[in-house]
């Protein structure tokens, strides 16, 4: 129980990847404020008794809920990112501009928002662990899907650059980049377009929730003290690097 007593945020908390995280976090003994949208439906069983709404493509919906958040839990060591959205898997040449911008708005400048706001905290107390769920797309960039493989590409670049530039902080910044895991993301694909990520991961199954958690865990863990900038594999065996 290393992170036993420490205060946690996790963003788009209310199911798939930050469900299983948030239900980790708090097996722990961690307390935890659960970020979602405001319409977001959560389950009734959802264990973090701290909600609080945010979206991430508006960056003072970022700062004041996390300030809101970390008042209302005494401090913070722990943050944890997986809002996010997959967008149409359609071909470039049918995705128009806009499409292309809500998706980068979302994965890529949500993250860079949660993070700056993360770090003014977390910075001056000298210690904190910041996660971000990335994806194996931003890796091997998937076909017909130009604007979710980019944008979780950025935040692999934002992840490396800022892991570096606050190295001596005490603060870690990492993510993960999993393949194809069993959430309500994955459900809404055809289930042509599920055979073809399937057929990808050599393990030939997707991955679960809990064994994202269960990284995610480690992670945010003291024993991960010698880590920063870096990219969790969590593919199956499909990552080529």
């Amino acid at each position: 129980m290393l992170i036993q007593g420490q205060r946690a945020i996790v963003i788009g908390a209310s199911s798939g990847m930050g469900d299983a995280v948030t239900r980790r976090l708090v097996s722990e003994g961690v307390t935890v404020a659960a970020l979602d949208l405001a319409g977001a439906s959560w389950s009734p069983d959802h264990p973090a008794e701290l909600r609080i709404d945010i979206d991430v493509t508006d960056d003072a919906s970022v700062d004041g809920a996390i300030a809101a958040a970390v008042a209302a839990l005494g401090g913070l060591e722990i943050v944890v990112n997986c809002a996010g959205i997959l967008g149409p898997v359609t071909p470039t040449i049918e995705t128009g501009q806009d499409t292309f911008d809500g998706i980068i708005n979302v994965n890529l400048g949500g993250a860079f928002a949660v993070t700056r706001a993360a770090l003014q905290v977390l910075v001056p107390a000298g210690y904190g662990r910041i996660v971000h769920i990335a994806s194996m797309a931003g890796k091997e960039r998937n076909p017909q899907m130009a604007a979710y493989s980019a944008s979780k590409a950025g935040v692999m670049g934002l992840v490396k650059s800022v892991g570096k530039e606050y190295a001596t902080s005490g603060v870690t910044v990492n993510a993960i980049a999993p393949a194809s895991i069993e959430t309500p993301l994955i459900s809404g694909m055809t289930p042509e377009r599920q055979d073809v990520q399937r057929k990808l991961i050599p393990m030939g199954r997707f991955g679960t929730v809990d064994e994202i958690s269960a990284l995610v865990n480690y992670i945010v863990s003291p024993e991960a003290s010698f880590t920063t900038g870096f990219i969790f594999d969590a593919s199956g065996g499909r990552a080529t690097y």
